[in-house]
């Protein structure tokens, strides 16, 4: 056992993620509830769900530029996708001449220095500042929620012009069916205008809450990610990287260890790279190689290096299928509506999300070399078609539409 899974290891690694105070106080609450099967400090824990509403009051502008306030989770030095994207919209804006507050909601161990030290280092350098949420922001032309939790922030502050919510994913979808997922989704029914990840999102939103949403697509960053430059490992030996996250269910962590298991048994020769969490302790039928935490640079030469990659989404895609394709890697991936939106059969091995379909999928490619250069070269092609500069003006479109659909939207650049 790693000390990463032992009682102490969670409760030092909880007090490295949020602190001494918050993280002990996590620590003794997942304690009680899984020794006592009941929830630690409800009212203490939730009590920002029972904010009450009040409306935008402020007027909405004609033209901009615009001012703008951030509300978004806490985060640290190794982000996900959507902290990535959040800061990556900032930065445009501030190219664009828009004035930008970032407020984190929620309890963190950073200082409002180190966060904005931490963002401009970790994400992107923007020169926006980022404070702590206390319960009041600037004034505002729009007020950006980007999560489900910040979404409750928004509907308690009124002084702003109109209120939006960034929705990269139905978060109401990350819990079982109960209070959390039913207090998510019911921040979909207040009126924020959605600026949403890909039209999956929107077509959901619209049609099971009403809510009116304009979409953006997504991008990779061409200046990291391509199909030439140097390679991680030796090309003697054919490889299938997993994106493999136990932790985060919509990952499909279980179901993608099946499929290579069933892969090991047919192609005993391949290597599997597992990405996405550190090297652990873990029981796997096959060799597999848990290259860790790597910068994007690293990336992409472990992309490069890969016959193969799956990559599994169970609500919205990742941005991971873009960025392997710009390396020239073919990806496999389930299908669904969640994924079609961006991914088509020609771009990509799509498959049922079977371990014997997905498993079936790999192989084909692992064992048709045209196949599997065709996938690749029409992977590329997507990707290369798409333009993180083009998606963030459709994003500014949105807000300026979200703010007075009757005018015409000017550019700022």
């Amino acid at each position: 056992m790693s000390w990463r899974t032992s009682a102490l290891g969670k409760v030092l690694a909880s007090i490295l993620a949020n602190g001494v105070r918050a993280g002990l106080r996590d620590a003794a609450g997942r304690w009680l509830r899984r020794k006592l099967s009941v929830p630690y400090d409800v009212v203490h824990d939730y009590e920002w769900v029972l904010t009450g509403n009040r409306p935008a009051s402020r007027p909405r502008p004609h033209q901009g530029p615009l001012k703008i306030n951030w509300l978004i989770p806490s985060f640290g030095e190794q982000g996900g996708g959507g902290h990535f994207n959040i800061f990556r919209v900032i930065h445009h804006f501030e190219d664009w001449g828009h004035e930008q507050y970032v407020y984190i909601v929620g309890e963190t161990a950073l200082t409002e220095d180190l966060a904005t030290e931490s963002a401009r280092k970790n994400y992107f350098p923007i020169s926006s500042r980022v404070k702590i949420f206390t319960g009041e922001v600037a004034e505002s032309d729009a007020l950006v929620a980007t999560s489900w939790r910040t979404a409750y922030a928004a509907r308690g502050l009124g002084n702003t012009a109109r209120k939006f919510y960034f929705v990269q994913d139905l978060e109401h979808l990350f819990y079982p069916e109960g209070s959390l997922s039913e207090l998510a989704r019911q921040t979909y029914r207040w009126g924020f205008h959605g600026i949403v990840a890909g039209e999956w999102i929107a077509e959901t939103l619209r049609r099971q809450f009403n809510m009116e949403c304009s979409s953006f697509g997504f991008s990779y960053d061409q200046g990291t990610y391509s199909p030439t430059g140097e390679r991680r490992f030796s090309e003697t030996k054919k490889r299938v990287l997993f994106y493999a996250r136990p932790t985060t269910e919509r990952r499909g962590f279980e179901l993608g260890i099946l499929a290579l298991s069933l892969v090991a048994r047919q192609m005993p020769d391949i290597e599997f790279i597992l990405v996405g969490f550190p090297s652990r302790s873990i029981r796997l039928p096959f060799p597999a190689v848990f290259p860790g935490v790597l910068a994007t640079v690293e990336l992409a030469k472990l992309y490069r290096s890969c016959t193969v990659a799956l990559v599994l989404s169970h609500t919205n895609l990742s941005l991971l299928p873009l960025e392997l394709m710009a390396c020239g890697c073919p990806v496999v991936s389930n299908s669904g509506p969640n994924v079609e939106w961006l991914l088509t059969q020609d771009s990509a091995e799509l498959a049922d999300p079977t371990p014997e379909a997905l498993a079936n999928a790999i192989v084909s490619l692992l064992t048709d070399d045209r196949r599997r250069a065709c996938k690749a070269a029409a992977g590329l092609a997507l990707a290369q078609s798409t333009s993180w500069t083009s998606e963030i003006r459709t994003i500014e479109s949105a807000l300026f539409r979200g703010l007075n659909p009757t005018a015409p939207i000017e550019q700022y650049a």
